[in-house]
């Protein structure tokens, strides 16, 4: 990319500032990387010729940096100076359309590829001696999904209904073997056995089609029901979302960005996940992504939803020292065998089930042999009414209860670590990660999902990562 023929290109020197942020990362970052890692994902000898990689990248990163959407930043990008002078293209270029941002995204870049470029960003802040501390702070932040959540029976309904409507559409005929709709008070189980009924009806008439549209959603509703998967999606334009807890009282329906920091300031490994997902599981990847990126790991600090048998043995197994407080009640629940699907909510500070839903209150037991344990007591109502409870230990009981056996001596050399200065003294740095999800979230656009599924998501939490790991480099470096 060159504009060092155009005649116009003294504009650039007259209107931009020498201080102006794009200004300082063109000529401070280099992008060059580009153009080679996505090589592969284009072929050389067919189709029209593609836009530059590197100027689709760039455009992808300033989406992020002034958070935009796909329209408004082609729109700025045709009449505003500074962008061209950073995407390398002459005053007088036209823009692109809009939707080629939209092909880039889901056909040109790969989890590999996004891992690779955070790997680049990493590397130039190590090249320029911004990354000094064998430290790493890891946490997660929340981000809303793009649409709302509705109940599992509404779900389903919308999908038969979206399939009735392609039909009276396209195969008219097709209509008169609908079997007759339950009413809108009707259950799960109804809704289910209706659908069943639907496809069943249809199935020889949806074959002989050529609506590729019909077959597509028949197709996707008969797997949804097959596999029972039905019963955790919360949208039906939205399959990978799910529940998660913010405090006991306060839940949010989308995804987890779970982040490995540097003392530093430069975001060092990511995982994205669904909203229900608990943190502590994430630690080892963190740290393994984290070193992968090139940053020595010597000391980890995290909340108390990092404390765990697993993650205090793979800290020692990496020779990586854990600086994170224990609670007592989460070491019990991180430390017992719990059953599939349940885990300890950090943030709710309460046991969570399979379903996502959070325990109401907590009872603290001793047996007679003196044995103490903790006594998770769920919501009846919410557990009759619930789709898993079949399949859920909870569920089944009459008591609607979880028990967990309290540990005792096991921690008693982590607490009394945990009383060090040195623990207190390292663990005041966390406060940084906090700020740092909160510049993704308020500045670039990471507390609502530009678009629908995991796999948007991650992509939207990498490149908000690459714009504020750039940041840091540009405001690091000196004027």
């Amino acid at each position: 990319m060159s504009f060092d023929l155009s005649p116009y290109q003294g504009l650039y020197d007259a209107i931009i500032p020498k201080d102006h942020i794009l200004r300082r990362m063109k000529e401070n970052i280099d992008f060059s990387f580009v153009n080679p890692m996505l090589k592969k994902q284009y072929c050389e000898n067919f189709g029209r010729p593609a836009k530059e990689p590197e100027m689709m990248f760039k455009l992808c990163f300033l989406k992020k940096l002034y958070d935009l959407s796909d329209e408004r930043l082609i729109s700025s990008a045709q009449t505003d100076m500074a962008y061209k002078y950073f995407l390398g293209l002459s005053p007088e270029d036209k823009m692109i359309d809009a939707s080629l941002l939209t092909k880039f995204r889901k056909t040109r870049i790969t989890e590999d590829i996004l891992e690779d470029m955070l790997k680049e960003t990493i590397q130039q802040a190590i090249s320029k001696g911004l990354v000094r501390s064998g430290t790493i702070i890891v946490d997660a932040t929340h981000t809303e999904a793009a649409v709302r959540a509705k109940t599992v029976t509404q779900v389903l309904r919308d999908l038969s209904r979206q399939l009735r409507k392609e039909i009276y559409k396209h195969e008219y005929d097709l209509s008169e073997r609908f079997p007759e709709k339950p009413s809108i008070e009707a259950e799960l189980s109804e809704e289910i056995a209706y659908t069943n009924q639907l496809l069943e009806n249809i199935k020889e008439g949806v074959e002989e089609s050529t609506n590729w549209e019909i077959k597509e959603l028949f197709n996707r509703i008969k797997d949804l029901l097959e596999s029972d998967r039905i019963r955790e999606i919360r949208s039906k334009d939205d399959e990978d979302a799910r529940f998660g807890h913010k405090t006991p009282t306060h839940t949010f329906f989308g995804y987890k960005t779970h982040i490995a920091m540097s003392e530093d300031r430069i975001i060092t490994g990511i995982e994205v996940t669904d909203g229900s997902q608990p943190d502590g599981p994430q630690l080892a990847g963190l740290i393994q992504k984290t070193k992968r990126n090139g940053v020595e790991v010597e000391n980890v600090v995290g909340d108390m939803a990092y404390v765990s048998d697993d993650n205090l043995e793979v800290c020692k197994q990496e020779n990586v020292t854990l600086y994170a407080k224990t609670n007592s009640a989460v070491a019990a629940a991180a430390n017992a065998e719990l059953d599939e699907g349940f885990n300890y909510n950090k943030d709710a500070h309460m046991l969570q089930c399979p379903a996502g839903h959070l325990a109401m209150r907590t009872e603290k037991r001793t047996t007679d042999s003196g044995n103490t344990y903790m006594k998770y007591v769920f919501s009846v109502k919410k557990c009759k009414k619930c789709p898993q409870r079949d399949q859920c230990r909870v569920g089944r009981s009459k008591t609607k209860t979880y028990s967990i056996t309290q540990v005792s001596d096991v921690h008693r050399e982590r607490l009394d670590f945990e009383e060090s200065e040195e623990f207190r003294e390292k663990l005041e740095v966390r406060h940084r990660i906090e700020e740092k999800n909160g510049e993704m979230k308020t500045a670039h656009g990471l507390q609502r999902a530009d678009s629908t599924g995991l796999s948007a998501m991650r992509l939207q939490a990498f490149f908000t990562a690459y714009v504020v790991n750039i940041k840091r480099i540009i405001n690091t470096l000196p004027a």
